[in-house]
């Protein structure tokens, strides 16, 4: 249960993009090279060996620029190459530092939001019609963790660490870090939540694994502000986070999967293709006409059109855009269909906004 918008890691998002944005200046003397999952070396190759034979049975587009850099994964925070044989052994102290200030940040997050109270357990269940906020709180613990998980990962990597341990490290610290939110939402009027809790720590875990498996450039997720309608009726009282102008998206990217798949996607290649989840009027609607929202949308990729422009992935500013375009949802990019769970309607084409309950 969240009283802000973004607020369940924000004070940990906000301390390690810092951290992500010095590191990246400051220490990229650290030369990329391969993932350590292989997926990236395998593709490499097959890209290498089609050059040199003509670019015989890989489309032309795939072929396009060099090697490495149609790999399909940029060198973004979270999504870090392994580091140069050579290079300087791991920067342990500012490991720690950025960990801590991850931490801390958490910690300032939910300690400073309100009054103390008696610590306290709540049972706000996940996605039910009659929870805080319709699940939106929940997918919003979800994507956020998965967010810190990625950017810390880039983080530890810039600063010396093998990808296999940053990664390891990213998702842990992120997972730990929502921990210590809910043991300060315990003392205050929300209560430490476990459903959160395992939210956070799916989040994490999911990048982990698609990092992993070398599959970030075929799947990913994002969040996003959709506009508000101009009236949301009914006040019912409440108190905690409108939802309604955000939105959660798991994002399929047709660039990756024409790679995988082989095949030439054309100007295709700039669209992913959205599942989301989201919910309007929760929780301060007359509960008559609030919503749970899953979504079927295709929208635009910027990561892909980066690539294409040609905006450099291997210094910090170009990373730090890489990062962002791949975990924020753009508004006004993005058409397709909803359907109200709670009333069993469909609405669209829409860009995320519809509301036709709230609007008097």
């Amino acid at each position: 249960m969240r009283d802000r918008v973004a607020r369940p890691a924000r004070g940990a998002l906000v301390v390690c993009f810092v951290a992500a944005t010095a590191s990246a200046e400051s220490f990229t003397e650290l030369r990329a090279a391969a993932h350590g999952d292989g997926f990236e070396e395998s593709f490499a190759s097959v890209v290498a060996a089609a050059e040199l034979s003509g670019g015989e049975g890989m489309p032309a587009w795939a072929l396009a620029g060099s090697t490495l850099e149609r790999v399909g994964v940029a060198s973004v925070p979270g999504e870090e190459p392994e580091a140069a044989t050579g290079a300087k052994p791991p920067k342990k102290f500012w490991i720690g530092a950025v960990s801590v200030a991850t931490l801390a940040g958490s910690a300032y997050n939910s300690f400073s939001d309100g009054p103390n109270q008696k610590f306290h357990f709540t049972n706000e269940g996940f996605f039910g019609q009659h929870t805080y906020a319709g699940g939106a709180d929940k997918a919003s613990h979800f994507v956020s963790y998965y967010m810190v998980a990625k950017l810390l990962t880039g983080v530890y990597s810039e600063l010396g660490m093998p990808i296999d341990q940053a990664r390891l490290l990213g998702a842990g610290v992120s997972t730990f870090a929502g921990f210590v939110t809910e043991l300060g939402d315990g003392r205050g009027r929300y209560g430490f939540s476990y459903e959160d809790l395992t939210m956070d720590a799916l989040g994490a875990a999911t990048y982990l694994a698609i990092a992993h498996f070398g599959v970030g450039d075929l799947v990913g997720f994002s969040a996003g502000l959709v506009p508000r309608p101009p009236v949301v009726c009914c006040p019912y009282g409440g108190f905690g986070t409108d939802y309604t102008q955000l939105i959660y998206s798991g994002d399929l990217k047709i660039a990756g999967l024409a790679q995988r798949a082989h095949f030439d996607p054309g100007p295709a290649r700039f669209l992913l293709f959205s599942l989301t989840y989201g919910s309007k009027g929760y929780p301060f609607a007359n509960p008559d006409v609030r919503e749970r929202q899953i979504g079927a949308f295709i929208g635009v990729n910027f990561v892909e059109i980066l690539h294409a422009a040609g905006v450099p992935d291997k210094i910090w500013w170009g990373k730090i855009l890489y990062f962002l375009f791949d975990v924020i949802r753009i508004p006004y990019t993005q058409i397709g269909y909803q359907y109200d769970i709670n009333h069993g309607k469909w609405h669209g084409p829409t860009i995320g906004d519809a509301f036709p309950r709230g609007s008097p």
